[in-house]
């Protein structure tokens, strides 16, 4: 049987604040339109390829990629900050080993240079971070990662 989650996008708020410490900015609007999305009050009227807004988080509450990468900014936990070469390779979907981040698993935030680069899962029975970017958004982020 499934439980019933009363007030979506508050509880998804609340865990993006308590886990991230992201506070998002007064323009930016949660809402529920067949899952939580994100936007802001001009376009929870209008659509983006048929939906409002686009997807913050899975039925879980695991935040979206595109979530983390226009947010990820404001991150103030659960930040993993990589130098150039692990970068490239978080870029390319490889994980992190030797990643001893203490505590347990929990979602992470990988940032280069202040970039946010994406979402990992940290591991911590293996010490590392899976990497969570889907292929199709690899390709633009190792382009954007330069020296």
């Amino acid at each position: 049987m499934m439980a019933f989650i009363a007030n979506k996008e508050r509880n998804f708020k609340k865990f993006i604040e308590n886990h991230f410490g992201i506070v998002l900015p007064q323009s930016t609007v949660l809402f529920y339109s067949e899952g939580v999305r994100a936007g802001n009050a001009a376009i929870t009227k209008s659509d983006i390829r048929g939906e409002k807004g686009y997807a913050a988080c899975d039925a879980g509450f695991n935040p979206t990629n595109s979530f983390i990468q226009n947010f990820g900014h404001l991150a103030t936990k659960n930040v993993v900050e990589l130098d150039e070469r692990k970068a490239k390779e978080f870029a390319v979907g490889r994980g992190l080993g030797g990643m001893d981040l203490g505590g347990k698993g929990r979602p992470v935030i990988a940032r280069y240079a202040g970039f946010t680069i994406g979402l990992g899962h940290y591991d911590e029975a293996e010490k590392k971070v899976r990497n969570l970017i889907p292929e199709k958004r690899r390709r633009k982020i190792i382009n954007s990662i330069r020296t």
